[in-house]
């Protein structure tokens, strides 16, 4: 092997070394910095939670009054035939069919 060859392995192990002690550096900060994220994340959704907890007693009787004006009716079972013939929603209300 010659001397410039030598040269050659040398510095390219060099090179190779060096970027894997780059690698290796960038993947340590990554998981640091990764780390204090997910602290972070867990300590705003802790706060959300409290607030949202304070909000809801705050407006509890919004909520509530929102809460009940929301609700849907119960259907109570099938309707019978006046009702349905009478609805004015209903398509038969407005069929010429039986006249």
């Amino acid at each position: 092997m010659t001397e410039l060859q030598k040269v050659f392995l040398t510095y390219s192990f060099l090179y190779y070394l060096v970027k894997v002690g780059f690698y290796i550096a960038l993947w340590v900060a990554l998981v640091a910095v990764e780390r204090y994220a997910r602290l972070r994340h867990e300590k705003v959704k802790q706060y959300l939670r409290q607030k949202r907890a304070e909000e809801r007693v705050r407006w509890e009787v919004a909520y509530r009054l929102h809460d009940n004006k929301n609700e849907l009716p119960v259907q109570q079972g099938p309707r019978s035939l006046s009702q349905l013939i009478n609805n004015p929603n209903s398509f038969t209300a407005y069929s010429y069919v039986n006249n």
